[in-house]
């Protein structure tokens, strides 16, 4: 699916569309499970799937700074064990748990808005 983009903030890491096998980005297309920020992309961090993502992930997101972390969870939207809502709430630090879908244009938005936002985002094919 396609992303209607705005000309805001243009030299930051945007998704310009998704399918269920890929995200495309401004210079590439990404065939796997991606974490992203405004200045920032990885491609090794996320486990296979989103039943396997733990609390170990989120502590190493911490060192990106962020001040919300999005989570595509797949086709479907899931919910954040508590484990990982105390986590974030600790250091004030927002969770939001979506489909993929969902978190691709979430994070385009607040990315156009200057937050400090991270979407560790899971390929739809992997449910």
């Amino acid at each position: 699916m396609h992303i209607k983009q705005s000309n805001i903030n243009s030299n930051m890491n945007k998704i310009i569309a998704y399918s269920d096998y890929w995200f495309k980005l401004e210079d590439r297309i990404v065939q796997k499970n991606i974490v992203i920020s405004k200045d920032r992309i990885d491609e090794d961090f996320l486990t296979d799937n989103f039943q396997d993502f733990t609390l170990k992930h989120l502590r190493k997101l911490i060192s990106w700074q962020p001040e919300i972390i999005l989570i595509g969870s797949g086709k479907s939207s899931n919910f954040p064990n508590k484990q990982w809502q105390d986590y974030t709430n600790k250091r004030d630090i927002g969770l939001e748990v979506m489909d993929t879908g969902a978190a691709c244009r979430s994070y385009n938005l607040l990315v156009d808005e200057n937050r400090n936002v991270v979407a560790c985002l899971f390929l739809t094919n992997n449910d």
